[in-house]
């Protein structure tokens, strides 16, 4: 027996051995014999809830446009789309967040058959639920009864261009105007724009170049940017009273019927497809139905697509030298080489950080981050407009003009929506106007999500520091949604590294801010359960007074910061706790 245990001790010693030998980690640290090992770990505990499924209201906005010239009274005699719009109302949720816009088009002429009498275009939205019986015929009748009043040649022809620039015009006013209204802008989340664009697909003049290669569709989707989404579907529609021949009249201009059937039918299916949305086909007397495109729900439940702590102070991979006491990305002593202040994510006042211009001052652009300003204003950095310069619309740690430099949305906290904000992707060196947190550059067999979310570096081969240097995440559900729908968990991050950040004096020398704070951010980032895919809905809890152990002494002096539910806010209304005010 006592031969066996040891046989077994010195198999467990062994592989200690290897375990060691494969890692930087060692069993004695020559500076402890000069230096006194500093506890700079805290813990984050406490817990976090998603939203509810009543405190997130999404409206839902639709737009139907139908073509209205005269090749539609023979591909759709019997006013079929004129059905198939009152049948989708009706199945439309009775919702106050429920708007339809009706548009028709022919020739030149765009007419808002939900617009109110007197009003402007922009004004063509109308709740669903105060469309009563009477209204629904009368939408009917407008629309099997409409007469282009132009008097012009074209007023029976077709045009696609024109429609879809109104309807550009009509979802990006009522945006702005959305954005515009109390909480408007940082609203939990924005509208949802449908539009369903209905035709028999064939413009009179070509119109391919702006449509299937041009910005007519693609402009309408990419306002998706400032809203929760907005998608662009189209319907193809011939249902003629006479069959169509097989033949082609190759000596007239009758051409191929059925080939050009086809051709209009694949123009519309590509205009979908350069607006994000679904393409339908009805022919042969097929009954026109709008009820199978998805147009999301008012009321979802949410689900985490992720949890992550970061130390803005701290560089990725914590290292203890590379503090960073102003969170612009460059560490204190990077800046002390350069001649920036340690104090200012903009040393000159330019509106670009330190870090950004750095960054890409190294790589050939033509940024001074030291300028200094003339009297008149000039002098500085171009690029940025005074009233952007120092502002973070989005609080996810990027100013504004940095966010247009580097390709991310000044307005969203998480630009591609992988979860992450995009200021931490960019101390990370991930890129937060694409989802590229699946991959692994540094190919040390972590991705670079699971790097962010340790605190190690994505770009360098530190998997070898992450047993002393790694964040450590714990988290789990308290039993089902509560009675307002939301999901609270119980949450504990440790080994959240502080470093010894310096201390902010005025211009007179008085001491504003002691040495040591750090600013931590714990960020949960939440999706609709029903699509996984869509804008994240990022709440953060926020706090600056932690401090590295200055004498000895780490506050708080447990090492555990305490967070509650409610202390996690959208966007940025103010920190949790006031930055100290003495050394």
């Amino acid at each position: 027996m006592r031969s066996v245990g040891g046989r077994v001790l010195a198999g467990v010693a062994a592989a200690l051995v290897v375990v060691f030998a494969c890692t930087d980690t060692y069993l004695y640290d020559p500076r402890r014999d000069t230096e006194v090992p500093v506890d700079r770990a805290i813990a984050i505990e406490g817990r976090f809830c998603t939203v509810g499924s009543n405190e997130v209201v999404r409206p839902i906005k639709l737009v139907v446009a139908m073509d209205a010239s005269q090749s539609m009274r023979v591909s759709d005699p019997d006013g079929a789309r004129a059905t198939a719009l009152v049948e989708l109302i009706e199945n439309l949720p009775q919702d106050p967040e429920v708007y339809l816009a009706v548009v028709l088009f022919a020739g030149s002429t765009t007419a808002f058959l939900t617009q109110a009498p007197g009003n402007p275009p922009e004004d063509g939205f109308v709740q669903v639920a105060t469309l009563d019986d009477a209204a629904r015929r009368k939408l009917t009748e407008q629309l099997l009864t409409f007469r282009n009043p132009d008097n012009s040649p074209n007023r029976d022809s077709t045009d696609f261009v024109k429609p879809l620039s109104d309807i550009y015009s009509l979802i990006n006013t009522d945006i702005a105007r959305s954005r515009l209204s109390p909480g408007g802008q940082n609203a939990l989340a924005q509208a949802r724009y449908s539009v369903i664009f209905l035709s028999d697909g064939k413009p009179t003049n070509n119109q391919d170049a702006e449509l299937i290669e041009g910005d007519a569709v693609v402009r309408i989707h990419q306002l998706r940017d400032l809203v929760e989404e907005v998608t662009v579907n189209t319907v193809h529609v011939f249902n003629p009273t006479q069959p169509i021949g097989t033949g082609c009249d190759l000596s007239g201009d009758a051409g191929c019927p059925l080939l050009i059937i086809n051709q209009n039918a694949d123009r519309l299916e590509k205009m979908a497809g350069r607006g994000g949305g679904n393409f339908r086909d009805f022919r042969n007397n097929e009954p026109i139905n709008f009820l199978d495109f998805s147009f999301g729900q008012v009321r979802r439940t949410f689900i985490v697509k992720e949890v992550i702590a970061s130390n803005l102070s701290a560089a990725p991979g914590s290292r203890i030298e590379d503090a960073d006491t102003d969170g612009d990305g460059l560490s204190d002593a990077r800046e002390a080489e350069i001649g920036t202040d340690p104090n200012k994510v903009d040393t000159d006042g330019d509106g670009f950080s330190d870090g950004v211009e750095v960054y890409f001052r190294d790589r050939g652009v033509d940024f001074n981050p030291i300028q200094v300003a003339d009297p008149d204003g000039g002098g500085l950095d171009k690029g940025c407009p005074p009233a952007l310069r120092a502002v973070d619309t989005d609080c996810d740690g990027l100013l504004d003009c940095d966010e247009q430099f580097i390709g991310t949305n000044a307005s969203l906290a998480d630009s591609d929506r992988d979860g992450v904000p995009d200021g931490i992707e960019w101390r990370g060196g991930t890129q937060g106007s694409s989802n590229d947190l699946d991959e692994d550059p540094d190919n040390d067999g972590l991705t670079s999500r699971e790097e962010l979310r340790l605190h190690s570096h994505p770009l360098e081969v530190d998997t070898a520091n992450l047993s002393v240097d790694g964040y450590r995440y714990a988290f789990e559900a308290e039993g089902p949604p509560d009675e307002q729908g939301r999901q609270c968990y119980t949450l504990r991050v440790d080994n959240v590294l502080l470093v010894p950040t310096l201390p902010a004096a005025d211009d007179a020398g008085i001491v504003t801010h002691g040495a040591g704070y750090n600013n931590v951010v714990l960020s949960v980032a939440m999706v609709p359960a029903d699509d996984p895919t869509a804008r994240t809905l990022v709440r953060t809890f926020r706090v600056d007074n932690v401090r590295y152990p200055v004498g000895g002494i780490k506050s708080p002096a447990d090492g555990v910061i305490r967070v509650t539910p409610e202390d996690f806010v959208d966007g940025c209304p103010g920190r949790v706790d006031d930055p100290p005010q003495t050394p």
